[in-house]
């Protein structure tokens, strides 16, 4: 793979990341770090970034380059005490919400 081709994988994983995000836990992120790695070691594009006007709510997440599928998500503390508040972390249901 060349460089263009590189930049394309790593534009289109980003624009998946930011929409996953988006869709899954309605958050505006922007991606400060992506870094693909060489096809025989993965074929995932490691990203990293944060809550728009919040960098201490910061995330990393995979996309892999071939299916655009995300894994490997991690979030800060700060970030995870944000999607609790909102009922957005995995799993967590707000029991005032059920009513």
């Amino acid at each position: 793979m060349n460089k263009d081709e590189d930049a394309e994988l790593i534009s289109k994983a980003k624009a998946t990341a930011v929409q996953y995000l988006k869709e899954k836990y309605e958050l505006d992120v922007e991606i400060t770090y992506a870094k693909k790695f060489p096809p025989y070691v993965t074929n995932k594009v490691d990203i990293s970034g944060n809550v728009i006007g919040h960098a201490e709510e910061d995330f990393t997440i995979s996309v892999n380059y071939e299916n655009q599928e995300t894994s490997n998500f991690a979030i800060s503390p700060e970030l995870k005490k944000v999607l609790i508040e909102n009922g957005t972390y995995p799993g967590f249901q707000d029991k005032k919400k059920i009513h």
